[in-house]
Protein backbone atom coordinates (compact mmCIF):
# COMPACT_ATOMS: atom_id res chain seq x y z
CA UNK A 1 0.00 0.00 0.00
CA UNK A 2 1.45 3.36 -1.06
CA UNK A 3 0.99 5.75 1.91
CA UNK A 4 1.06 8.74 -0.44
CA UNK A 5 -2.31 7.65 -1.86
CA UNK A 6 -4.19 7.45 1.44
CA UNK A 7 -5.53 10.06 3.85
CA UNK A 8 -7.45 9.21 7.04
CA UNK A 9 -8.22 5.73 5.74
CA UNK A 10 -9.55 6.94 2.37
CA UNK A 11 -7.88 6.20 -0.95
CA UNK A 12 -7.16 9.50 -2.71
CA UNK A 13 -7.42 8.26 -6.30
CA UNK A 14 -10.68 6.34 -5.97
CA UNK A 15 -12.72 6.72 -9.16
CA UNK A 16 -16.51 6.94 -9.24
CA UNK A 17 -17.79 4.12 -11.51
CA UNK A 18 -20.99 6.06 -12.25
CA UNK A 19 -19.03 8.41 -14.53
CA UNK A 20 -17.25 5.72 -16.52
CA UNK A 21 -14.55 7.05 -18.85
CA UNK A 22 -15.20 10.67 -17.79
CA UNK A 23 -12.84 10.04 -14.90
CA UNK A 24 -14.36 11.60 -11.81
CA UNK A 25 -13.19 10.93 -8.27
CA UNK A 26 -15.66 9.76 -5.66
CA UNK A 27 -16.98 12.37 -3.24
CA UNK A 28 -15.07 10.67 -0.43
CA UNK A 29 -11.82 10.84 -2.41
CA UNK A 30 -12.33 14.53 -3.20
CA UNK A 31 -12.93 15.30 0.48
CA UNK A 32 -9.81 13.35 1.42
CA UNK A 33 -7.77 15.21 -1.22
CA UNK A 34 -8.97 18.54 0.18
CA UNK A 35 -8.08 17.43 3.69
CA UNK A 36 -4.62 16.38 2.57
CA UNK A 37 -3.97 19.68 0.76
CA UNK A 38 -4.91 21.52 3.95
CA UNK A 39 -2.59 19.30 6.00
CA UNK A 40 0.31 19.79 3.57
CA UNK A 41 -0.21 23.56 3.73
CA UNK A 42 -0.43 23.55 7.53
CA UNK A 43 2.90 21.72 7.61
CA UNK A 44 4.50 24.52 5.55
CA UNK A 45 3.44 27.75 7.29
CA UNK A 46 5.05 31.13 6.62
CA UNK A 47 8.18 31.83 8.67
CA UNK A 48 9.64 35.02 10.11
CA UNK A 49 13.12 33.54 9.62
CA UNK A 50 14.49 30.56 7.73
CA UNK A 51 16.60 27.95 9.49
CA UNK A 52 20.03 27.31 8.03
CA UNK A 53 19.01 23.92 6.67
CA UNK A 54 16.64 25.66 4.23
CA UNK A 55 19.41 27.78 2.71
CA UNK A 56 21.52 26.34 -0.13
CA UNK A 57 24.79 24.75 0.87
CA UNK A 58 27.32 22.47 -0.87
CA UNK A 59 25.72 19.25 0.33
CA UNK A 60 22.19 20.54 -0.42
CA UNK A 61 22.34 23.05 -3.28
CA UNK A 62 18.61 22.99 -4.11
CA UNK A 63 16.44 23.21 -0.96
CA UNK A 64 12.67 23.78 -1.19
CA UNK A 65 11.88 27.21 -2.63
CA UNK A 66 10.85 29.88 -0.13
CA UNK A 67 10.13 33.48 -1.13
CA UNK A 68 10.47 36.46 1.18
CA UNK A 69 7.81 39.08 0.68
CA UNK A 70 4.18 40.02 1.23
CA UNK A 71 1.26 37.96 -0.09
CA UNK A 72 -1.72 39.47 -1.89
CA UNK A 73 -5.08 38.57 -3.37
CA UNK A 74 -6.08 39.16 -6.98
CA UNK A 75 -8.56 41.76 -5.75
CA UNK A 76 -5.78 43.65 -3.98
CA UNK A 77 -3.70 43.73 -7.16
CA UNK A 78 -6.61 45.10 -9.21
CA UNK A 79 -7.50 47.66 -6.54
CA UNK A 80 -3.84 48.72 -6.29
CA UNK A 81 -3.70 49.27 -10.05
CA UNK A 82 -6.89 51.33 -9.80
CA UNK A 83 -5.71 53.45 -6.85
CA UNK A 84 -2.42 54.29 -8.52
CA UNK A 85 -3.89 54.80 -12.00
CA UNK A 86 -1.56 52.23 -13.51
CA UNK A 87 -1.77 52.20 -17.30
CA UNK A 88 -1.06 49.86 -20.19
CA UNK A 89 -1.02 50.44 -23.95
CA UNK A 90 -3.68 48.51 -25.85
CA UNK A 91 -2.70 47.09 -29.24
CA UNK A 92 -4.91 48.20 -32.11
CA UNK A 93 -6.59 44.84 -32.69
CA UNK A 94 -7.72 44.70 -29.03
CA UNK A 95 -9.06 48.26 -28.70
CA UNK A 96 -12.64 47.32 -29.52
CA UNK A 97 -12.68 45.06 -26.46
CA UNK A 98 -11.51 47.99 -24.32
CA UNK A 99 -14.12 50.41 -25.70
CA UNK A 100 -11.76 52.11 -28.13
CA UNK A 101 -9.04 52.99 -25.63
CA UNK A 102 -5.46 53.25 -26.87
CA UNK A 103 -4.25 53.35 -23.27
CA UNK A 104 -6.11 51.65 -20.46
CA UNK A 105 -6.09 53.31 -17.04
CA UNK A 106 -7.00 50.63 -14.50
CA UNK A 107 -9.05 53.22 -12.63
CA UNK A 108 -11.54 52.95 -15.52
CA UNK A 109 -12.03 49.23 -14.90
CA UNK A 110 -14.98 49.22 -12.51
CA UNK A 111 -16.54 46.09 -11.06
CA UNK A 112 -19.50 46.24 -13.43
CA UNK A 113 -17.23 46.12 -16.49
CA UNK A 114 -15.24 43.23 -15.08
CA UNK A 115 -18.43 41.33 -14.26
CA UNK A 116 -19.98 41.71 -17.71
CA UNK A 117 -16.87 40.90 -19.79
CA UNK A 118 -14.96 37.70 -18.99
CA UNK A 119 -12.10 38.54 -21.37
CA UNK A 120 -11.54 41.90 -19.70
CA UNK A 121 -11.73 40.26 -16.25
CA UNK A 122 -9.08 37.67 -17.12
CA UNK A 123 -6.91 40.41 -18.65
CA UNK A 124 -7.21 42.47 -15.47
CA UNK A 125 -6.34 39.51 -13.25
CA UNK A 126 -3.08 38.79 -15.08
CA UNK A 127 -1.95 42.31 -16.00
CA UNK A 128 -2.77 44.06 -12.71
CA UNK A 129 -0.23 42.02 -10.75
CA UNK A 130 2.49 42.68 -13.33
CA UNK A 131 1.84 46.43 -13.28
CA UNK A 132 1.66 46.41 -9.48
CA UNK A 133 5.01 44.65 -9.13
CA UNK A 134 6.63 46.98 -11.66
CA UNK A 135 5.30 50.02 -9.79
CA UNK A 136 6.38 48.61 -6.43
CA UNK A 137 9.84 47.92 -7.80
CA UNK A 138 10.17 51.58 -8.73
CA UNK A 139 8.93 52.66 -5.30
CA UNK A 140 11.28 50.26 -3.50
CA UNK A 141 14.19 50.97 -5.87
CA UNK A 142 14.67 47.23 -5.88
CA UNK A 143 13.99 44.41 -8.34
CA UNK A 144 10.92 42.43 -7.29
CA UNK A 145 9.47 39.11 -8.35
CA UNK A 146 6.09 37.38 -8.15
CA UNK A 147 5.44 33.95 -6.70
CA UNK A 148 2.50 32.03 -5.32
CA UNK A 149 2.34 31.11 -1.63
CA UNK A 150 1.46 27.51 -0.87
CA UNK A 151 -1.90 28.27 0.74
CA UNK A 152 -5.56 28.85 -0.10
CA UNK A 153 -5.79 32.38 1.26
CA UNK A 154 -3.51 34.22 -1.16
CA UNK A 155 -3.16 34.41 -4.94
CA UNK A 156 0.40 35.70 -5.13
CA UNK A 157 3.36 37.13 -3.28
CA UNK A 158 5.45 40.21 -4.04
CA UNK A 159 8.91 38.79 -3.44
CA UNK A 160 12.08 40.69 -2.62
CA UNK A 161 14.22 37.57 -2.81
CA UNK A 162 14.13 33.82 -2.31
CA UNK A 163 16.37 31.41 -0.46
CA UNK A 164 17.78 30.41 -3.86
CA UNK A 165 18.91 33.92 -4.88
CA UNK A 166 19.16 35.75 -1.54
CA UNK A 167 22.84 36.76 -1.75
CA UNK A 168 22.59 38.27 -5.23
CA UNK A 169 19.20 39.96 -4.79
CA UNK A 170 20.06 41.37 -1.35
CA UNK A 171 23.35 42.81 -2.61
CA UNK A 172 21.65 44.34 -5.68
CA UNK A 173 19.06 46.18 -3.55
CA UNK A 174 20.44 49.67 -2.67
CA UNK A 175 18.77 49.74 0.75
CA UNK A 176 16.98 46.52 1.74
CA UNK A 177 15.64 48.02 4.97
CA UNK A 178 13.93 50.89 3.17
CA UNK A 179 12.65 48.55 0.45
CA UNK A 180 11.00 46.36 3.08
CA UNK A 181 9.35 49.32 4.81
CA UNK A 182 8.07 50.77 1.51
CA UNK A 183 6.66 47.38 0.56
CA UNK A 184 4.93 47.00 3.95
CA UNK A 185 3.19 50.35 3.52
CA UNK A 186 2.25 49.70 -0.11
CA UNK A 187 0.75 46.28 0.58
CA UNK A 188 -1.38 47.55 3.48
CA UNK A 189 -3.14 50.43 1.74
CA UNK A 190 -6.68 49.07 1.77
CA UNK A 191 -8.86 50.56 4.49
CA UNK A 192 -9.86 48.04 7.12
CA UNK A 193 -7.66 45.21 5.84
CA UNK A 194 -5.90 42.83 8.20
CA UNK A 195 -2.24 43.92 8.27
CA UNK A 196 0.20 41.70 6.40
CA UNK A 197 3.94 41.59 6.97
CA UNK A 198 6.96 40.26 5.08
CA UNK A 199 7.62 36.60 5.74
CA UNK A 200 9.22 33.58 4.13
CA UNK A 201 6.57 31.61 2.22
CA UNK A 202 6.83 28.10 0.83
CA UNK A 203 6.09 28.48 -2.89
CA UNK A 204 3.75 26.42 -5.07
CA UNK A 205 6.72 25.95 -7.42
CA UNK A 206 7.98 23.03 -5.35
CA UNK A 207 7.81 19.28 -5.63
CA UNK A 208 4.73 18.78 -3.49
CA UNK A 209 1.46 17.15 -4.45
CA UNK A 210 -1.61 15.45 -3.09
CA UNK A 211 -0.66 12.15 -4.75
CA UNK A 212 3.12 12.40 -4.31
CA UNK A 213 3.77 13.85 -0.83
CA UNK A 214 3.37 12.22 2.56
CA UNK A 215 3.94 15.00 5.09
Amino acid sequence: MDPRLWENGQRLDEWDPKYGSLGKFTEAAEKAQDAKWKRLMANRPPRDALPRNLMPRPDRPDPPLYRYGIPFTSKYAIDYARRHHLKIDIVEEDREVFRGRQVLDFADLDDAWLKEDEDVRLFALSVSRLLMVEDLGDRCDCALDVGRPFCDDWDGIVSLWSNHDFDDRFDECPDPGIAIEVLKIAMNESEGQTPVKPQWWFDWDNDVGVFTSIA
